[in-house]
């Protein structure tokens, strides 16, 4: 009977070494994340999130956007919050080809400073144009339905049926 005891309470002990930090008063050190897609398709709305945890003081955030040669300030707020966390909406201009933007993100207090410098694609929304018949061939002087399908990559897809 006294070995089961002396099994049960290693046991204990043992889990309850596992289960519980073994440093409570540990203080998280302050931490930023920039989200953003890889490609950017024009005259379309897109948005880049930034998220800020465990900050210790107040900071200013800006984000600055360089695209065909011109910087476009995005956001620059001061945060006094702890945690935060904002989506930045903005949209691009089409151009004459597929094209690299740069994104900076700088995040800047008396004692923190963190910068993010991304690069991604930009290029053209397009659109196409599907059209389905409800069969496969017609002869002269039969009608059917027709449905058509418009795909804009930047605004999603409309649908049409017609009746011939």
């Amino acid at each position: 009977m006294m070995r089961k005891d002396w099994l049960f309470n290693k046991l204990v002990i043992f889990l309850l070494f596992f289960l519980f930090p073994g440093n409570i008063s540990h203080t998280a050190e302050p931490q930023y994340m920039v989200l953003l897609p890889f490609l950017i398709r024009t005259d379309s709305p897109e948005k880049v999130c930034v998220q800020l945890t465990h900050l210790n003081e107040s900071v200013t955030l800006s984000a600055t956007l360089e695209y065909q040669g011109e910087n476009r300030s995005l956001i620059d707020d001061l945060v006094i919050e702890k945690d935060l966390f904002t989506c930045i909406p903005y949209s691009l201009s089409k151009s004459n080809s597929t094209s690299v933007a740069l994104l900076t993100v700088t995040v800047k207090g008396e004692t923190l400073q963190f910068r993010s410098r991304k690069s991604v694609l930009v290029m053209n929304s397009e659109s196409l144009v599907f059209v389905q018949t409800d069969k496969p061939i017609y002869k002269p002087g039969q009608t059917g339905t027709e449905n058509w399908v418009g795909v804009n990559s930047g605004v999603g897809v409309k649908q049409k049926i017609f009746w011939t």
